[in-house]
């Protein structure tokens, strides 16, 4: 049986630990050379790294083994927190040919294959496996991890098989070789002119024609129009950029599938469920709907300054979300942690039938709010006052 107040010191480790480590971050950041680094990005990896250490203590102190397993994908998935801080040092402090043999392309390649590919992959992984765990409730752990991993690694591995094959896929895709053509055309004619030319200019180019019907391009000049505005600043990197925000957007859309897996077999058979479990995926949820629309935006937007103001005001909405996600799993670690929690819980594991669903502290509020006391107890919401 837990004792009391060890929930309170617990989560006070977990807080006290990340504290630490985010004032690592802080102290590293103002003594060391670094590449730049947004406020934006600094809050997002240091929540991150909160909910690591959240994560961990809700693992260690899980009284079902099942459980644990789905606090354990979490922790996985905000692991890379502190990579995402060491990256800042890779060119600087850190040699970058430790990374790839062109140090050109080492923090490009730890951007593309960490926190744009794994990321995801292991955002899929925790809510598939929250989902899946719903649905073959009576499965083993290591099939709930099969179907989930066979799931995910499918569609990671057709979204992701290109980057997989070509590390600098993105400096070759039929957009970037497109643009190449047009950009030295342009180049060429502005520093022989001084004058800009024009999309139809370029289009007429006898070098644009020729290059474009080697690569097989149908309606040239409506093409050229459709590259031209990223000829100009850094508006290219969009272009170099867009297969992988695309592949985010499927991913995100992937996990959002997940969640709607768990709430429409809630719907449906109405299993009991762990406390705060649904509002953990009712964030995610909204969590990767911003995702999605995050990158699906980084495809649009064809100003690379206009998109770099986006992407921060988006961080921060997202920063707000996890935060969120930070106290549900806070209150999780709290409620597991205390001797009710961790008898409903096993109890919950042991006989699902025999109890009803735990009125949580979130369910006290609204009830409080909008609902009438009275008239809300029933199999849904139980009354904490009934002996």
């Amino acid at each position: 049986m837990t004792l009391p107040g060890k929930h309170s010191s617990t989560l006070g480790r977990a807080y006290l630990i990340a504290g630490g480590c985010i004032g690592f971050y802080a102290v590293t950041l103002l003594l060391l050379p670094h590449y730049p680094v947004d406020l934006a990005a600094f809050l997002t990896y240091s929540v991150q790294t909160l909910l690591l250490f959240i994560c961990i203590a809700v693992f260690k102190h899980e009284p079902t083994r099942n459980r644990r397993f789905v606090f354990l994908n979490f922790a996985i998935l905000f692991s890379t927190a502190p990579l995402a801080h060491i990256y800042n040092f890779v060119g600087t402090v850190i040699p970058a040919e430790w990374f790839y043999s062109d140090t050109r392309f080492s923090r490009f390649l730890i951007n593309q294959y960490v926190f744009r590919g794994a990321y995801f992959f292991f955002l899929a992984i925790a809510l598939g496996y929250l989902a899946i765990d719903l649905v073959l409730r009576e499965q083993r752990i290591a099939m709930k991890y099969i179907v989930t991993v066979g799931i995910v690694a499918m569609f990671f591995g057709v979204y992701y098989y290109p980057f997989l094959r070509d590390p600098l896929y993105l400096h070759n895709t039929v957009d970037v070789q497109e643009w190449k053509v047009l950009d030295h055309a342009f180049s060429g004619i502005k520093q022989n002119t001084g004058v800009e030319p024009t999309a139809d200019e370029l289009a007429a180019l006898p070098s644009v024609r020729a290059a474009f019907d080697a690569m097989n391009v149908s309606n040239e000049p409506a093409r050229v129009t459709e590259l031209y505005p990223y000829l100009y600043a850094d508006n290219w990197k969009i272009l170099v950029f867009k297969p992988l925000h695309l592949n985010q957007v499927y991913m995100s859309i992937l996990a959002i599938g997940f969640v709607i897996l768990f709430f429409g077999y809630q719907f449906l058979k109405d299993p009991p469920q762990g406390a705060y479990i649904e509002k953990v995926m009712f964030l995610f949820l909204a969590f990767c709907t911003l995702e999605a629309f995050h990158a699906y935006m980084a495809t649009s937007i064809i100003e690379w300054q206009a998109l770099n103001h986006f992407t921060i005001l988006g961080i921060y909405f997202s920063v707000l979300v996890l935060s969120l996600v930070a106290i549900i799993f806070s209150l999780r670690l709290h409620f597991i942690t205390s001797a009710k929690g961790e008898f409903y819980e096993q109890e919950l594991a042991e006989s699902p039938g025999r109890i009803t669903r735990w009125r949580d502290l979130l369910d006290d509020l609204v009830i409080e709010k909008f609902f009438n006391r009275k008239v809300i107890l029933g199999r849904l919401l139980v009354d904490p006052t009934r002996r």
